[in-house]
């Protein structure tokens, strides 16, 4: 953190004289645009659990999110988002094996790597970034292998544990509703991100458009499924710098847009953690009051 926050410092101290000092409202909307995309996030997650025979409310499937986001943060070496998910999933409903909350957590991871990749995939076959000659039938192939890889990867991962790949297709194939759904509200979800940071640049005079935005983040988001990171910083962080750079943003301003990024996840973590804590207040008192009844 104190590494991502000298970073962001030198990024504001070398900006371009053209954006102006301090603060703006802006910064404010892209916040509220930022929560947006945190309900998304929940009913993506509300969606998958269906497809798995699952039942989650959607208040314990915001609050489950949003306490994997703050877990993300503060769990070392980015297992804390899974560990939070898998554990809030065992709570509700103890009746069900644990391997079908497993379950459920790689096909939420699935079902998002492809709404990314695909994203990606069509925003680099449609604004050609870097003056590259694209085959578009081979950027779907290409987006194809990846999303097969990662499956067989992440299912060969589980298959110690007895989950097997027949179990989740199966499920997919029973739930096609629900999974198309949730590759909608990931792709949505995406979307309100990269309004988020597309209208606060703005407020900063930053040239860099919206789709161009979003190319970045959905590309970036790919590499979230490389499990290193540190109070949130990853993979994909440096990812997005290195994106940005490429389009043609100074290292200060991607740093910068980077960095928007990351206080919005951490507002969200914020916020999170402390609907948690305020959860086990409650929770410890009320069981305060069954043991001492006045």
């Amino acid at each position: 953190m104190l590494g991502l926050a000298a970073l962001t410092l030198w990024a504001w101290q070398q900006r371009p004289a053209a954006l102006p000092d301090g603060w703006h409202e802006q910064l404010v909307a892209g916040g509220l645009l930022s929560l947006c995309s945190l309900f998304a996030y929940s009913a993506r997650f509300r969606r998958v659990m269906q497809v798995l025979d699952l039942d989650v409310t959607r208040l314990e499937s915001l609050r489950i999110v949003s306490f994997a986001v703050f877990c993300q943060f503060f769990v070392p070496l980015g297992a804390g988002a899974e560990i939070a998910k898998f554990l809030k999933l065992r709570g509700l409903t103890p009746q069900r094996r644990a391997l079908v909350s497993a379950a459920a957590i790689v096909v939420e991871h699935l079902l998002g790597l492809l709404a990314l990749v695909a994203t990606a995939s069509v925003l680099f076959a449609i604004l050609r970034p870097f003056a590259m000659q694209v085959n578009v039938l081979v950027l779907v192939l290409g987006t194809l292998a990846i999303v097969v890889l990662a499956a067989t990867i992440l299912l060969r991962r589980q298959a110690g544990t007895g989950l097997h790949a027949g179990r989740v297709l199966a499920g997919l194939r029973a739930h096609k509703c629900d999974a198309a759904l949730a590759l909608v509200w990931s792709l949505l979800m995406h979307m309100l991100l990269a309004a988020a940071v597309y209208v606060a640049s703005q407020g900063w005079a930053m040239t860099l458009g919206y789709w161009q935005i979003l190319l970045v983040l959905s590309a970036a988001g790919v590499f979230q499924a490389v499990p290193a990171t540190l109070v949130g910083v990853g993979v994909a962080d440096v990812a997005g710098t290195g994106l940005y750079v490429a389009l043609g943003l100074p290292l200060s301003s991607a740093l910068v847009l980077v960095s928007l990024l990351y206080s919005y996840r951490l507002l969200i973590a914020l916020l999170g953690g402390l609907w948690e804590l305020g959860r086990a207040r409650r929770a410890r008192v009320a069981a305060q009051v069954r043991e001492n009844p006045a």
